[in-house]
């Protein structure tokens, strides 16, 4: 049993009423925050710092006027109390509302039947086995359906082995242009669909959890991301999940474990915003700032020379990763051979365990054959983790389950396939493109 940091399914748009936001116009804003450190009822290690994260993160949305629901400790932190919370919020919320869902705390996962499935554990039951421990992956599904009427959701996980959450995503899309004018951020992003995570791990990562300031240390790199200034330079303070998410990406990034952001079922193409802290009432006190060098000798940014420069251009470094598995989507042939660079080396080995290493010309000729022969593509799971960068090259890991169907009626299936892409910035186009790509690893690069 172990502690991660975060996969957020983000289901909306999150947004205070002032300032530039008041656009979207939402009637009532809700939060249920939930934090436990102590499981000595189920014989687990006690945590350090849930709580702490917990009251920081309800303590953030309080002042972004969210209506929060805590509950932290072990008295309150149970399967029953969460979901007559949310039972309760679902109860009244509209169309016009908004709500947020975080959880600090242990998790767990199971292999059942071919499957691995994420749990978030809370005190109540006998057992780390009895189900009165365990929020599924299911649970939260149905916590999302049950308030379904709300416009956006937010599903925040700061526990071990959330990126098992990310399985029930069905479809993935790639992001609009984020370097637009502000009024273009608020106005049009927020106004659609968005279906977003971000997790700190992989699904079979831990994560450090003695962090600065009696917090983790995502959750440190998430507030001190949403501080001004230190994300974006707006004055609005409006800042986009994608800058977030790269911040945070860039700086956490460390041995143990190597964050991760994408797209998730029902994306629309918009963005989710956020304020900065400085932005509520009452502003938050800014956290300490750790320095770059003290980041190393603890371990972090050990493949990043300058990480405060990479958390905001990630964003552009993974494009090409992202348009190609849009273009899969969309069996858009031209799209997918854009994102490749003339001297692209793709790599790998097969099931029969025979390997290949293929250029430009061969990958070309193979993907027209499969373009023309493809009815359609599911993609069931798909997310990118950054593994750090080196003046104009960056290297990801991908891991992603995706279904083919063909034109002559069979399907295929890839589950948790794991990629390594190396990526370039163009001279003179502000573009990348991918330079190698080794498919079909048995882990993700650098993991």
């Amino acid at each position: 049993m172990c502690r991660t940091m975060l996969l957020a399914l983000v289901l909306g748009v999150v947004l205070t009423s002032s300032g530039a936001a008041r656009g979207q116009d939402f009637a009532h804003s809700y939060a249920v925050v939930v934090g436990v450190d102590d499981y000595s009822g189920l014989h687990l290690r006690k945590l350090t710092n849930a709580e702490s994260d917990a009251n920081a993160v309800a303590r953030y949305f309080a002042a972004q006027h969210y209506q929060v629901t805590p509950l932290i400790g072990p008295q309150n932190a149970t399967k029953s109390k969460v979901g007559d919370a949310v039972r309760a919020i679902a109860t009244r919320i509209t169309e016009n509302d908004r709500f947020v869902f975080f959880f600090a705390g242990h998790g767990k996962a199971r292999h059942t039947e071919g499957v691995d499935v994420a749990y978030l554990v809370v005190p109540g039951g006998l057992s780390t086995d009895d189900p009165d421990s365990l929020i599924s992956t299911g649970d939260v599904v149905a916590y999302s359906r049950e308030l379904d009427r709300a416009r956006h959701q937010l599903f925040i996980f700061d526990s071990c082995y959330a990126g098992l959450m990310g399985q029930f995503q069905t479809r993935s899309a790639g992001a609009p242009p984020l370097y637009a004018s502000e009024s273009f951020l608020v106005r049009d992003l927020s106004s659609r669909k968005v279906r977003q995570y971000l997790s700190a791990g992989g699904e079979d990562q831990e994560v450090l959890d003695n962090g600065p300031a009696h917090l983790s240390w995502f959750t440190y790199f998430l507030l001190k991301g949403l501080e001004p200034g230190v994300v974006t330079r707006r004055d609005s303070g409006v800042i986009t999940f994608a800058e977030l998410a790269s911040y945070v990406q860039a700086l956490s990034a460390n041995p143990k474990h190597t964050p991760a952001f994408g797209s998730l079922a029902g994306h629309g193409g918009g963005e989710f915003l956020l304020l900065s802290t400085a932005k509520g009432v009452p502003p938050l006190d800014p956290l300490p700032t750790i320095g770059v060098q003290t980041l190393r000798d603890l371990g972090f940014l050990t493949r990043s020379d300058t990480p405060e420069r990479v958390g905001t251009r990630i964003d552009r470094m993974r494009e090409p990763i992202d348009l190609l598995y849009q273009a899969w989507l969309q069996k858009d042939f031209e799209s997918y051979m854009r994102q490749l660079d003339g001297g692209v080396v793709q790599s790998g080995r097969m099931k029969s365990g025979t390997t290949y290493q293929r250029g430009y010309d061969e990958i070309k000729e193979r993907r027209r054959r499969d373009f023309d022969r493809l009815e359609r593509v599911e993609v069931g799971k798909y997310e990118v983790m950054y593994q750090g960068s080196e003046g104009s090259q960056a290297t990801f890991g991908v891991r992603y389950s995706m279904t083919f169907y063909w034109k002559d009626g069979k399907v295929s299936q890839e589950r948790n396939i794991s990629e390594c892409y190396r990526v370039r910035e163009l001279p003179g186009e502000g573009r990348w493109v991918i330079v190698r790509n080794d498919d079909y690893q048995h882990r993700i690069c650098g993991q």
